[in-house]
């Protein structure tokens, strides 16, 4: 069998999920707009910053902000003292500029000393939210570059705050959730469709024409916009996992804009969605695996200590599919599905500063007790502990994910054969990461993203941060996207876990900051470990 497809595990999964793990939780969507403390901070950008952007357009960027202190609330930590927020208007459909529009929202921590610009962040995704990333700022970027620039997050089109589209109520997704693994042997490829088809149908009705507006190419614009109100002739960007390819395709867009870029954890966006999902399958197994030999090396009480890596990947799997066997429930009555354990499973592989929390939660789990891994895959979710959402990560994921997708037919045959080659490339993982390709062939808007390979001609210098075995975004798509882009380099972290900057390598920190701060690249072949 294999898990009722989704497409927030077929390609990337958030690249604040471990963080958002611990705690950084937000609760409601009250708003950010200017009270009365709001300092305008940008009347109307003239001059370079708004050159060559057309007439009909120029209201956007010469549009006042107004910044304020961010008015939601903080469920645990991290917050920021002097963290504001700000809104911004922008067409919800660039080929119609004088119709409807939509918001974008930004929280911004000031520079601590003289500010030399922003330094615009997406923390990944897509889906995630970079006005919480704000929230834990402090171990995202280093103190020289809080020193440097103004940083700014911002909920992309659609998503949280920036009118994120609303689908299902808690009670309705933690029902869409719970449903049972689609099973190919038993039910037709054509059920996946029509059960995004619904989903898609309720955001639809929720939210209207946004939901066919989230591709990347309009989010890519939608930065631009963001630049123009900061004030900033140039962008300075720091992407990860999915914002790599928001930063590539903003460089394509606008590659006499581009600043000081940083792209960590490259997506290779040629690859088909079954590609990607292969590669991504690989790349978790091989980092189960890891786990598996520093469990047994490094940490007291390792749940799969004595049994060779082979033997212990095994228990995982036979402890997987035993939630598939018999109905379990966790401590909170809601019952657990083998997608939430494998959610459960994977969250923690994202870091190795979290492989003693998967020993926690497998000894748990080996003992009868679930409720730790479906908390994590919770978390993944945004579900709080009190069962309500505050994001709306997991249909955005959907909306983007659908909308970039390249526009082309996969036969459930094809789908079919790539099932049987997940589950030999990673069987722990890959009998239940297939199917992704149906539940897009659902889904009411149709494709909107570039046709035509990425290579930003004419862009400033790109630094691309891979991770020799990083899960989600495999190291080889780094390569690939240095290889596309005309003027990218390599910089190469050689170790386990899902992007570079924030894992604590100081090489890693060194090479990056010098980049943002002083324009330095590192040499050619540079690899840090």
């Amino acid at each position: 069998m294999i898990r009722r497809a989704d497409p927030a595990r077929r390609t990337l999964l958030p690249a604040t999920a471990a963080l958002t793990a611990a705690g950084l939780l937000l609760s409601g969507c009250s708003s950010l707009g200017a009270g009365a403390s709001g300092e305008p901070t940008s009347g109307g950008a003239t001059g370079a910053v708004v050159e060559g952007i057309p007439e009909e357009l120029r209201r956007y960027y010469s549009q006042t902000v107004v910044w304020a202190d961010c008015t939601f609330e903080v469920e645990t930590g991290g917050a920021q003292d002097d963290l504001q927020c700000a809104d911004v208007e922008v067409p919800l459909d660039y080929a119609d500029p004088s119709g409807e529009t939509t918001t974008v929202v930004m929280s911004r921590l000031p520079a601590r000393g003289d500010a030399r610009g922003s330094l615009l962040l997406n923390p990944g995704g897509p889906g995630a939210s970079g006005v919480d990333a704000m929230l834990y700022a402090q171990h995202t970027v280093t103190g020289d570059v809080r020193e440097a620039y103004d940083v700014v997050g911002f909920d992309p089109r659609g998503v949280s705050r920036s009118e994120g589209i609303e689908c299902l109520d808690d009670a309705e997704l933690d029902e869409w959730r719970a449903e049972p693994m689609f099973d190919p042997q038993d039910q037709p490829v054509e059920q996946i469709r029509e059960e995004y088809a619904e989903l898609g149908a309720a955001c639809v009705q929720g939210s209207g024409e946004l939901v066919s507006r989230m591709d990347t190419v309009s989010a890519a614009r939608d930065m631009d916009v963001l630049r123009a109100v900061l004030g900033d002739e140039r962008t300075t960007y720091l992407g990860f996992s999915y914002g790599t390819h928001l930063g590539a395709v903003y460089a394509e867009l606008f590659p006499d804009r581009v600043g000081r870029f940083v792209l960590d954890g490259g997506v290779d966006a040629t690859l088909s969605d079954m590609e990607a999902t292969a590669d991504q399958a690989e790349g978790f197994e091989d980092n189960l695996r890891h786990w598996v030999r520093q469990c047994q090396s490094e940490i007291r009480g390792c749940v799969v200590a004595g049994a060779s890596v082979d033997e212990a990947t095994t228990r995982i799997q036979e402890l997987v599919a035993s939630v598939d066997a018999e109905t379990v429930t966790a401590a909170d009555g809601r019952r657990v599905t083998t997608t939430n354990v494998v959610e459960g499973i994977l969250g923690p592989l994202y870091s190795t500063t979290t492989y003693e929390t998967l020993n926690e939660y497998l000894g748990a789990a080996f003992d009868g007790d679930f409720s730790a891994l479906l908390a994590r895959s919770d978390a993944t979710h945004g579900r709080n502990a009190e069962g309500r959402y505050t994001s709306n990560t997991t249909v955005a994921f959907t909306a983007v994910n659908c909308l970039d997708r390249p526009d082309v037919t996969v036969t459930a045959e094809q789908m079919a054969q790539h099932q049987e080659e997940l589950e030999r490339v990673a069987p722990t993982f890959g009998p239940y990461l297939g199917y992704g390709d149906a539940a897009c062939q659902g889904w009411p808007a149709a494709p909107a993203g570039l046709s035509e390979p990425l290579d930003a001609a004419g862009a400033d210098p790109v630094l691309v941060v891979g991770t020799t075995h990083d899960p989600a975004t495999p190291y080889h798509w780094s390569e690939a996207l240095v290889e596309q882009l005309d003027s990218a380099r390599l910089l190469t972290y050689d170790s386990y876990g899902h992007t570079a900057y924030t894992s604590g390598n100081r090489c890693v920190r060194d090479a990056v900051d010098a980049y943002l701060l002083e324009g330095e690249l590192p040499a050619e072949g540079t690899t840090c470990s």
